[in-house]
């Protein structure tokens, strides 16, 4: 398989629309970390501008990630069973970004702090001021943007 830019950023966006679809699923399960909102609120206010402003950053983070999934299959040789490589992809960078949720509040100007009064909720490492599931969430939910990428760069 040829590395195909077009081709990744297609998958990168189906990989975060199933993502993002599932994430907000956890709502009904009382997992409420919404990504957009937190990533839109980085710019502006709370609010419907800030939720969809957040959403075009997600969309955008999710396209140039899966270039990076693309390159590595590329550099990989990897031809076969891309979706299982997307997936396992996927949980490693579901393992860094999970790290990263520890250090959003140093970046984040909304963001409360441990016993801020910010208007954004501090997530924690790996989410676990959230729920004590999170960091299961936020592995699944890469490993499926991983593999539904995979799927769509290999079709």
């Amino acid at each position: 398989m040829e590395f195909d830019i077009g081709q990744a950023i297609l998958a990168g966006l189906a990989g975060t629309v199933v993502m993002t679809a599932m994430l907000y699923m956890g709502f009904a399960m009382g997992m409420r970390m919404d990504m957009p909102m937190m990533l839109g609120t980085m710019i502006v206010p709370r609010g419907a501008a800030a939720w969809v402003l957040g959403l075009m950053m997600h969309l955008m983070m999710g396209a140039a990630f899966f270039v990076a999934y693309g390159a590595l299959f590329e550099a990989f040789s990897i031809t076969s069973s891309v979706a299982v490589w997307g997936a396992l992809f996927g949980l490693a960078h579901g393992t860094m970004a999970g790290a990263m949720m520890g250090m959003m509040n140093v970046m984040h100007p909304r963001m409360d702090s441990l016993g801020g009064t910010g208007t954004v909720p501090y997530p924690g490492f790996f989410g676990l001021s959230v729920s004590a599931m999170a960091p299961v969430a936020i592995l699944g939910l890469h490993a499926v943007y991983g593999a539904v990428g995979g799927a769509v760069y290999a079709a």
